[in-house]
């Protein structure tokens, strides 16, 4: 299995609805736009070294969406599509998190979100520029005038309805796996709603496979419900700040890489409990911004064998999935819980 951790630098639109420079005549969504150009750089540089699975972070296409920004939620199934449209020309996996929103009924605008997509004129190729005319197109054009005509309200900033949904996009372009994240991050449960359905693990190639996303990490339970329905590689998305726990950590004297060996720590500790491979991509960026990147693949008995530093990274590795056979045999994780579970 030839894995691409895409560790991008996902911008982040500001807070509020769109605000225009030119009315009518420049991107209802320049910071997903600009995100997409960076995805559709990484698949096509992962593709040509051979990877059949690229991972993202979370939040990747659409930066942070929280109340302020739920408006980045609108387009999601159109960033859905083009995405499988991706997955199929380069004959590549995609994994990462999209985040989903509706507005409930009553809301004005509620039923009439506009059927095209505003990512059409995105090229599928890093080498094509982006098709336009006079710096827009009807498409872009037709949400534009959607979201100046239905701006996301006070009421749905107060109450919104956006969920973070993790995907598996094999490589003829569909969907075969969704999560949606159920253990949030404190900040995100003010906006986002959380998952209630179980944990499902679903078939790849590879062997079977299950997600989840960030903060998920910090609850052990939930990756042991992967590995009884028996996951062979556990896919996690993230977006973790390295300032995450302040101010808080600043009242004791800790390591300055505290948050990064953490979320290392995390993760080999789930991917020796679970007996899988453990693959994690997270964020990566300016340090300034906060940003500490990390990304990594762990695997039993090899421990990390892949990792990014702190900036934007396209890292590949080869993961040959009979270790897990030997792993399985040596630690019996796996085997002492079935036996529990039978008595």
């Amino acid at each position: 299995m030839r894995i691409a951790l895409a560790q991008t630098a996902p911008s982040v639109a500001p807070e509020g609805p769109p605000q225009l420079e030119k009315p009518h005549s420049t991107s209802p969504f320049p910071s997903i736009d600009q995100n997409l150009i960076d995805v559709v750089g990484f698949v096509q540089r992962a593709a040509e070294q051979g990877a059949e699975v690229v991972v993202f972070p979370e939040y990747f296409l659409q930066g942070i969406v929280d109340a302020g920004r739920q408006y980045l939620s609108l387009p999601s199934k159109h960033l859905t599509t083009y995405l499988q449209s991706l997955a199929k020309q380069y004959k590549v996996c995609l994994v990462g998190s999209i985040v989903h929103g509706t507005r409930e009924a009553g809301t004005p605008g509620a039923v009439d979100l506009p059927s095209v997509s505003p990512f059409e004129h995105i090229p599928a190729s890093s080498s094509s520029p982006a098709s336009s005319k006079n710096g827009i197109t009807p498409a872009q054009l037709e949400w534009a005038k959607y979201l100046e005509k239905h701006p996301v309200s006070a009421e749905e900033n107060s109450h919104p309805v956006i969920y973070n949904t993790a995907f598996f996009i094999n490589e003829s372009g569909e969907v075969v796996g969704e999560y949606v994240k159920k253990n949030l991050w404190h900040p995100e449960r003010e906006y986002l709603t959380p998952g209630k359905d179980e944990h499902k693990v679903f078939d790849t190639k590879w062997g079977k496979a299950g997600m989840m996303i960030c903060w998920d990490m910090s609850h052990p339970a939930h990756a042991q419900d992967l590995a009884k329905q028996g996951a062979d590689i556990i896919f996690a998305p993230t977006f973790w700040y390295a300032t995450d726990s302040e101010p808080t950590i600043h009242k004791y004297e800790h390591d300055p890489q505290y948050e990064t060996k953490m979320v290392s720590s995390l993760c080999f500790a789930r991917c020796l409990e679970t007996e899988t491979v453990w693959i994690m991509c997270n964020a990566g960026g300016d340090p300034l911004e906060g940003f500490m990147g990390g990304s990594g693949v762990w695997v039993p008995l090899r421990g990390q064998v892949a990792a990014c530093g702190v900036g934007a990274q396209l890292e590949v590795v080869d993961i040959d999935l009979k270790v897990l056979k030997d792993a399985r045999e040596t630690y019996k994780v796996r085997e002492d819980a079935s036996r529990r579970l039978a008595t």
